[in-house]
């Protein structure tokens, strides 16, 4: 018998838009584009609601944090907080080709 999302949580992304319309392609219903102003609060409001099992976030913005909740999120285990390595991408980089890299899914966005 498979266990609902409500008995370990929901998955939730936190990140910049190109990696979260990748996740949302992929399933993460729960997906939230942040930039460098808005990350810190939004990461708190998600880690301390108790929806989510397993919170997936863009490194990006993890030097606005304060070292105390970094390293509170660095050994949580519930939510379990999981870091993902984003490395600069070329101006000309498009979602497509982000989305094949990243994700290792081609997709045809008619020229977005």
């Amino acid at each position: 018998m498979l266990a609902n999302k409500e008995e370990f949580g929901r998955i939730a992304f936190i990140g910049e838009r190109e990696l979260a319309i990748g996740f949302k392609l992929v399933g993460v219903e729960d997906t939230f584009i942040v930039d460098k102003d808005t990350y810190g609060e939004k990461l708190r409001e998600l880690y301390h609601s108790g929806k989510f099992g397993l919170i997936l976030s863009s490194n990006s913005f993890t030097t606005v944090l304060d070292k105390k909740f970094l390293n509170t999120l660095y050994s949580s285990v519930s939510p379990l907080v999981v870091f993902i390595p984003v490395t600069k991408v070329a101006e000309e980089e498009g979602i497509s080709d982000l989305a094949r890299r990243v994700l290792g899914i081609n997709m045809d966005l008619g020229g977005m």
